[in-house]
């Protein structure tokens, strides 16, 4: 909250031009992909003035690893073209690679959900860098929905392999792949190859689980070592799960999808991100303002899901849901 007061009274005291100039977002996935949807709808309704906007898509929800390091190279080729004046960062991959070189040659960099610890890839402090933190709400979900089924014993978890995957698991779970939330024991997974993903799908009732929560499946490879592509994944996973199905993040919610849960969306993170480049925009430093964390989760659940498995949220968030069919 003192973060955003402070962002508030720079753009206050400073002149407010109107920011001509042009600003190169750099995704580290696909223009189809929902988060980076949602996140720039929001971002481009909350920018002051009216920049020019580029765009860059590293892909690396889809592209093998080993493409990595030649699309990282092509957005610094287009970002040495263009030589914008503000440079957005969307997510970790395009963070890891490309935040320094970027605001090491003087260009002011905003990110935006970041999964891993800045301070460790050295962004605290340096001169040309400010965020926004992306926190998933692992734990805290699995208590909220272990209270609306009346309690919950055993729950699984499953990720996809990615560096997202598991620097979320890492900071909500402690590396930990078995552990007890309240009176939840939770085994969390980690998978490549859809077939087992699949299997532990199948065989989630079978082994004791009485829910399944799906964090990010973007990364799965068939047996051909080819991409499945994420909304087959998730329809296979919502119609062939025998016990019900909650996800972490909104884009996962809807009829023959995930039920819902305590979730974050790319909603809050573009609000944040043009709350810090319309700042940056009007003069100030990004050293001034320190990376932080978007809000909290939402309550998002799909209708037809929870009829579906004969569940209701609890009376006390029916004001706070936001409700998918």
């Amino acid at each position: 909250m003192e973060g955003r007061m402070l962002i508030r009274l720079l753009l206050m005291l400073l002149p407010t031009p109107l920011y001509a100039g042009t600003l190169l977002i750099i995704s580290s996935y696909h223009p189809q992909y929902l988060w980076d949807i949602s996140y720039n709808q929001s971002l481009q309704s909350h920018l002051a003035g009216h920049p020019d906007v580029h765009y860059f898509y590293l892909d690396t929800k889809r592209l093998p690893r080993e493409a990595f390091d030649s699309r990282a190279n092509e957005a610094l080729r287009v970002y040495n073209r263009l030589k914008p004046d503000w440079v957005l960062l969307s997510d970790d991959n395009a963070i890891n690679y490309l935040a320094h070189p970027i605001a090491d040659a003087g260009t002011p960099v905003v990110f935006l959900g970041m999964n891993e610890n800045p301070r460790y890839k050295g962004l605290i402090g340096h001169r040309n860098v400010t965020g926004v933190l992306e926190r998933p709400l692992l734990k805290r979900n699995i208590q909220e929905m272990a209270r609306m089924m009346g309690g919950l014993d055993r729950a699984l978890v499953l990720f996809d392999s990615s560096n997202v995957s598991l620097a979320a698991i890492e900071d909500e779970f402690d590396a930990q792949t078995e552990l007890r939330i309240g009176r939840t024991r939770v085994t969390s997974e980690l998978y490549e190859d859809y077939s087992l993903w699949q299997e532990a799908v199948l065989k989630a009732k079978q082994n004791g689980y009485r829910a399944l929560f799906i964090g990010l499946y973007h990364t799965l490879k068939n047996s051909a070592g080819e991409h499945v592509d994420e909304k087959e994944v998730l329809a296979w996973t919502a119609r062939n799960s025998p016990v019900p199905v909650f996800c972490f993040w909104e884009f996962a919610v809807g009829q023959g999808q995930a039920i819902g849960g305590l979730v974050l969306d790319g909603h809050e993170q573009g609000v944040r991100a043009a709350e810090l480049l319309n700042a940056i925009m009007a003069g100030a430093r990004p050293e001034s303002m320190a990376p932080r964390a978007a809000e909290r989760g939402k309550y998002s659940f799909s209708r037809s899901e929870l009829a579906r498995w004969h569940l209701q949220p609890l009376p006390q968030w029916q004001e706070k849901i936001e409700w998918r069919p």
